[in-house]
């Protein structure tokens, strides 16, 4: 239902006559609305009921006839007169935001007498919900060639020219839904990327409804049958309806539509959030009852966003465009986009303003290595003077001006572009009336054009045998491969990623370069080729009598204790896979779709599990960069599968709105179904915290750049991510540099929810013995009452996040407490923590710092900080916006 805002249009019209024609004026006040969505051509007031004498209407004398001229109020051409009838009609689209009420003044001249009369119009435009139609970008439809013919036009299109229905697993498809319903009475609205479409049926598709007529009289259904409908990711995003008019009422959209006016069946179709970058792929759903027996219904669509030609649009492309001055018109809605300086419906209010114009702009992602032109328009202004005026995106360092005149129109050449080219570029105009705008443009290139490497993305990479190129090393190689290009094989005793690890295999056993299983040669036996060919007879029972035998047996009380353990890990095994069966029944909305992703090389190897590199392919169309986590098949035990289980939890639980948090890092969702199962995260360009630090470290010595603002950001990233965790009341248990990562645009992300710490093998975990199961703890970053008492709290993770800012104020180090080893045992750092001994303060670390890190040390835990306090009080540290090189709380910033 439209909904329409009444605003009040009054209406004053002074009629005072001519000098010449000494008659007497009339008066009329009364009101009149005019919707903007008023068409063209549409009357806004009979000019003639305002000629009146005495209250009465002037009737007509021979031969008398009017001239109509519009003084004043008109200049964007919105209004014209008919003069054959003396009617004010609408001349041009309105529109409500850009111009609310129009002062007009009108001349009506009696050419029998001269008389003269003067009309003062005033009108205020109603503002009309829905309209004008908006213009999207994720559903903008191509423009196709125009035939010329007579050619139906659909701007969807199938993808196979027919739909599928399977009815209990059997399929036949049928053609195409749109055009063949294109000569039904139909109504279809479409407007923000939806579709909602109702259609009466009449043979001979009523025939091939006969199936549904006995679920559609049954007195359960009342006449309606409803399909639901799904994506690929199982989101809902359709519905469609068969309806029997006679008992069911269309939707509120619909019942004065075409559609209405059926006596037999219809069907009605809601499509949401299409999209032109892919396919609209959707499955919709029911339980069909016929007779005594249900059967599920599954239809299946696929359909292509084709476009109109230009000038046209609508689902048919059988309307008309009204977009102006070089509008581009979007074939759903026929919505405008605008060019710089024109405003309204059809694009045809002219709008002063100032606007940075990119180019090359087909691509919001701009290249290291690139050319770019950033080019300053003003139309509709008299320019006076312009500027450009350039902010480094460290916005610390000091503003310049980099160009300035009076010219019209001024541009900006990178060739190429580089990384110290980031930041902010404002153009300045100034008027001749002395009025100032400006607009700015943000640079962020961190990336090289594709095939592209190197400190100025100059390098190609022209990676062979499934290589890929990364953006500092070039290619990197899958495993089995390596060399500049992955042309080379692993060398002779290397094999995996890079070629960097060592085979194992004995006997000059060959070692297989993909992943180091050894091939023995004949006679050869055993995991690494390890046992030889079989000895004759009489040399067998020599070895037998004189070494086997003594340890018959101990391997005889080795295999009953472990019978007797394995019986019991097998009912913990039983129990802990019935428990995961159970509980991953929530997680069946984070399935992904095994041909929407395509695994790459290994980035991560540990004891215990693996994180592989990979790309999956959204419903948007495009490929994003993924890290998918997994359980090593030959370890699958139980407290793996837990803490496995424990991060597909928590992650699912912080993306319940599906659109997370910017300090965590980012959930895609599980492959359950595969063996072994996955969970997808974003792909993290510059690693771990911990190894961009240590980057951070070699530079230090190279220019003597702390960075401090830099790592203070990512302290302050850190909190803000522990304080959305606090909030969720989610405890994380292993918050340290390792488990932070850093996104392309240099945010820092909380990550590793699982307790997963097998998957990065480190000096930093120290295998303990809780409750009779071998675990990997952080000793080092643990609160002293989850060392004391094995209690975890957010507290606890303040301790721990305690830590991480010792890790970022010392570039990275690895903690040790004075007069302890390297690798403390639980009892000698409980021991020294009791004491009261802290981590010291690193060189060049500032006082400031060093005070909020041992606040997270408090052994009383309600007297530690907040993570929203640590927030604060980082960001206190951290310059303010503009200010160069400042010295602030006894710290330099540089």
């Amino acid at each position: 239902m439209v909904c329409v805002k009444f605003c009040s249009v009054f209406l004053l019209v002074n009629l005072i006559p001519s000098v010449q024609a000494g008659r007497e004026a009339g008066f009329v006040d009364e009101n009149v609305t005019i919707p903007e969505d008023a068409s063209v051509g549409s009357t806004v007031k009979h000019l003639r009921d305002f000629l009146n004498v005495g209250g009465g209407l002037m009737e007509e004398e021979n031969g008398m006839s009017w001239s109509v001229n519009i003084t004043s109020g008109n200049d964007l051409r919105r209004f014209e007169v008919v003069v054959e009838n003396l009617t004010l009609i609408v001349a041009a689209p309105l529109d409500y935001e850009y111009n609310p009420r129009y002062n007009l003044s009108l001349e009506l001249t009696n050419t029998g007498d001269n008389s003269v009369w003067h009309v003062n119009l005033a009108i205020v435009i109603m503002d009309v919900w829905g309209y004008p139609p908006y213009y999207s970008k994720q559903c903008e439809t191509p423009v196709i060639p125009d035939t010329g013919t007579a050619e139906n036009y659909v701007v969807l299109s199938s993808s196979n020219e027919h739909y599928d229905v399977v009815i209990d697993g059997t399929k036949r498809s049928y053609p195409d839904f749109f055009p063949n319903w294109r000569c039904e009475p139909h109504h279809s609205i479409m407007n923000d990327c939806s579709l909602w479409l109702c259609t009466s049926l009449t043979p001979p598709w009523n025939n091939d409804l006969d199936a549904f007529r006995p679920a559609l009289e049954a007195p359960q259904n009342g006449g309606r049958l409803e399909f639901q409908c799904r994506d690929r990711q199982l989101r809902s995003v359709a519905k469609f309806m068969f309806l029997d008019v006679s008992q069911q009422m269309l939707p509120e959209w619909a019942q004065n539509s075409p559609c209405s006016m059926t006596e037999g069946y219809a069907v009605v179709v809601e499509m949401n959030k299409i999209r032109s970058t892919f396919s609209y792929w959707t499955q919709c759903s029911a339980n069909v009852t016929l007779h005594t027996t249900t059967w599920p219904f599954d239809f299946i669509f696929q359909y292509d966003i084709t476009g109109c030609p230009e000038g046209r649009y609508g689902l048919y492309c059988d309307k008309d465009c009204v977009c102006k001055n070089g509008a581009r018109c979007h074939g759903f809605n026929g919505a405008c986009e605008c060019r710089p300086g024109w405003r309204g419906r059809a694009c045809d209010i002219p709008w002063p303003e100032v606007v940075i114009i990119a180019s090359p702009g087909d691509s919001v992602v701009k290249y290291i290595g690139t050319n770019l032109t950033l080019t300053c328009l003003a139309p509709h202004f008299l320019v006076a003077s312009k500027m450009w005026v350039f902010e480094a995106e460290n916005y610390y360092n000091d503003t310049k001006i980099i160009g300035e005149g009076a010219v019209q129109n001024s541009s900006i050449n990178f060739q190429p572009v580089s990384e110290s080219d980031n930041g902010g570029y404002t153009c300045v105009v100034k008027a001749v009336n002395c009025e100032a705008i400006n607009a700015t443009f943000a640079l962020n290139a961190t990336k090289c054009r594709p095939n592209y490497y190197g400190e100025v993305c100059s390098q190609v990479c022209d990676c062979e045998y499934g290589g890929t190129c990364d953006r500092w090393e070039g290619c990197l190689c899958p495993p089995g491969r390596r060399g500049d290009r992955c042309q080379h094989t692993c060398a002779p005793g290397s094999f995996g990623w890079n070629c960097s690890m060592t085979c194992q295999c004995q006997n000059n056993a060959v070692c297989d370069a993909v992943n180091g299983t050894c091939n023995c040669s004949e006679g050869q036996s055993g995991e690494f080729c390890e046992i030889g060919p079989k000895l004759e007879n009489n040399q067998v029972v020599v070895i037998v009598v004189a070494s086997i035998l003594p340890a018959v047996v101990i391997l005889g009380c080795i295999i009953i204790v472990t019978m007797v353990k394995q019986r019991v890990t097998n009912r913990s095994w039983l129990h802990t896979m019935n428990i995961v069966g159970i509980e991953m029944e929530p997680l069946s909305s984070w399935e992904l779709d095994t041909e929407d992703i395509r695994f790459e090389h290994m980035i991560g190897e540990g004891e215990f599990g693996h994180v592989v590199r990979g790309r999956l392919r959204v419903p948007e169309g495009y490929q994003l960069l993924v890290a998918a986590k997994s359980i090593r098949p030959d370890r699958m035990t139980a407290s793996a599968v837990r803490d496995f289980r424990r991060e597909m939890d928590i992650l699912a639980r912080i993306h319940e709105d599906r659109e997370g948090r910017p300090n965590v890092v980012k959930f895609y969702g599980v492959l359950t179904k595969s063996d072994p199962q996955y969970i997808v995260v974003e792909y993290a360009a510059n690693e771990e915290l911990r190894r961009y630090l240590w980057g951070l470290r070699e530079q230090l010595k190279v220019t003597g750049e702390r960075k401090l603002f830099e790592r203070l950001g990512f302290a302050s990233g850190v909190a803000s991510g522990l304080a959305e965790l606090a909030r969720l009341k989610i405890v994380h248990r292993d918050i340290a540099a390792r488990n932070v990562v850093i996104s392309d645009r240099k945010v820092a992300k909380i990550a590793d929810f699982g307790l997963s710490r097998d998957v990065y093998t480190s000096s930093a975990y120290k295998r303990t013995n809780q409750g009779g199961e071998e675990e990997l703890l952080p000793l080092k970053w643990m609160a002293l009452e989850s060392l004391r008492d094995g209690l975890y709290t957010c507290e606890s993770d303040v301790w721990s996040y305690g830590v991480l800012l010792w890790e970022i104020a010392s570039f990275g180090e690895e903690p040790r407490y004075a007069g302890g080893p390297m690798h403390p045992d639980v009892c000698t750092l409980l021991k020294l923590l009791k004491k009261g001994v802290r981590l010291q303060q690193p060189e060049n670390c500032p006082l400031p710092v060093y005070r909020i890190i041992r606040s997270c040390w408090i052994v009383d835990l309600s007297k530690r900080p907040t993570p929203e306090g640590l927030l604060q009080k980082i960001d206190q540290l951290r310059p303010p916006r503009h200010a160069a090189h400042l010295v602030n709380h006894g710290m330099t910033w540089q």
